[in-house]
This record gives C-alpha cells, sequence and structure tokens, in this order.
C-alpha cells in the first residue's frame, strides 16, 4: 500500500511520530490528531531526505539491540563459568596449571567485533587476549583446555550474527 509516495514498511516510522505525537499532547481531539500527522509527515519526510533515514535502518537498530542485550547475558554467563573454573584450579590440588599462549584466526570481518572478542575473551577469567592484528588473536589461557573453548567460543558466533 502506497500512501503519498510512502510504503508499507516506511509508513511505521510515521505511525511512531504520530503516536508519540499524540502521548505528548496527553489531549485528543481532532485539531491535534489533524496536526500531529501534518507535522509526522513534515518530520518523517525531512529524516529521509535530509538525515539519510531508510526503514531497513529501524529493523537492523532493532534487530541488533536484541542481539546485543543477548550477547551481554551471554557474557555475564560465561564469565560466572570462568569464574568458577579459576577457583577450581586455584583451589584444587590435583588440577595442574598449564599455561599457555596460542593464535588463532576467525572470520569476523569487521574491527568492532573483532575488539569485541578480544574484550570478551579478556574480560571471561582465566584468559587474556594478549594482542590483536587484523584477524589473527594472540590469546594467553591458564590452562591447555580452554584453547579450544575460546576457539569455539559462543562469542564468535554471537558476533557473527551481528555482521549479517
Amino acid at each position: 500500500m502506497i500512501i503519498w509516495g510512502i510504503d508499507g514498511e516506511e509508513i511505521r516510522l510515521f505511525f511512531i511520530y504520530l503516536l508519540l505525537w499524540l502521548i505528548f499532547s496527553m489531549r485528543l481531539s481532532i485539531e491535534i490528531t489533524v496536526a500531529g500527522v501534518i507535522i509526522s509527515a513534515i518530520v518523517y519526510r525531512f529524516a529521509c531526505s535530509h538525515m539519510r533515514y531508510k526503514p531497513i535502518t529501524d529493523r537492523k537498530l532493532l534487530r541488533n539491540s536484541w542481539r546485543g542485550i543477548w550477547y551481554v547475558l551471554t557474557l555475564i554467563w560465561q564469565t560466572a563459568k570462568a569464574n568458577i573454573t579459576v577457583i577450581l584450579v586455584v583451589f584444587s590440588r590435583t588440577i595442574e596449571v598449564e599455561p599457555c599462549i596460542f593464535y588463532f584466526r576467525t572470520n569476523l570481518k569487521t574491527n568492532a567485533t573483532r575488539v569485541a572478542l578480544a574484550n570478551s575473551i579478556t574480560l571471561t577469567p582465566g584468559t587474556i587476549t594478549v594482542a590483536l592484528e587484523g584477524d589473527l588473536f594472540c590469546v594467553h589461557c591458564i590452562r591447555r583446555k580452554m584453547i579450544d573453548e575460546v576457539r569455539d567460543s559462543v562469542f564468535i558466533r554471537q558476533l557473527q550474527k551481528f555482521e549479517n
């Protein structure tokens, strides 16, 4: 459906502007609604022409905000699990500490996701990102068994979704 040159995808932002207008007006009347329709249309056109707004921007932002929340929750969970592992290593007399440095590459495309991965590795107890050059990570672990956990990290899978 096309209204005033606006297709169905774009009409959502117009209605969001109108809804905000009506909420902030705190009164509902024909005059306020008509003024809201006119002002919402003007603000929408301004956003499209001068602020390079595209409806796909809203979808990406909304999708990535939910992914960001999920990523933070995963980071908290993985940090808690790693804390328990490090506590067991520290207080155990049978588990040996085998510190090691290893290198691995990821197929993450953007610098932002690579830096997020490097920070996530460092925030997780027992591992530290020593260096990051392009897609090559240098990581220090307190145990050799952690190498596979870092290479096949849930962080990498979630960060790849941000890039799509």
